[in-house]
């Protein structure tokens, strides 16, 4: 009896909340804020950098279009989204460190054809 009276609880309860969600759930996502990288800003990160691995990545400017170029393949556009933070449609982050004298790309496997065998998750830091 016990048994039955708390299931008929619990059912009722499910059935209030149904009532109050109605056919639908909506969950509200915020979006994620919105960054313009000046051109100016983005001229101390214009350079060529030397990678450990034996690469090379170039970083340049177009009007207001950023890319990445890694060696003598296509270039990659960058969309910004910090300051010194910019990232590719594929998913490979890069960060300037110290006014541009640094940089650190992560998941540098998603950067064009960046000739990863079997890795994931790689970064890569290089200076200029």
């Amino acid at each position: 009896m016990k048994t039955l009276a708390a299931s008929a609880a619990a059912l009722a309860l499910l059935w209030s909340a149904s009532a109050l969600a109605g056919d639908e759930l909506t969950v509200r996502v915020p979006a994620p804020g919105s960054y313009t990288m000046q051109r100016s800003e983005f001229r101390d990160y214009a350079y060529t950098y030397d990678l450990g691995n034996g690469q090379t990545v170039r970083f340049s400017q177009f009007r207001r279009h950023f890319f990445a170029e890694l060696g003598d393949e296509a270039r990659t556009e960058l969309f910004a989204v910090a300051p010194g933070a910019l990232v590719t449609t594929a998913g490979t982050r890069v960060e300037f460190n110290n006014d541009g004298s640094e940089v650190t790309i992560r998941h540098f496997e998603k950067l064009s054809a960046a000739a990863a065998p079997g890795g994931s998750n790689i970064t890569v830091i290089a200076a200029r």
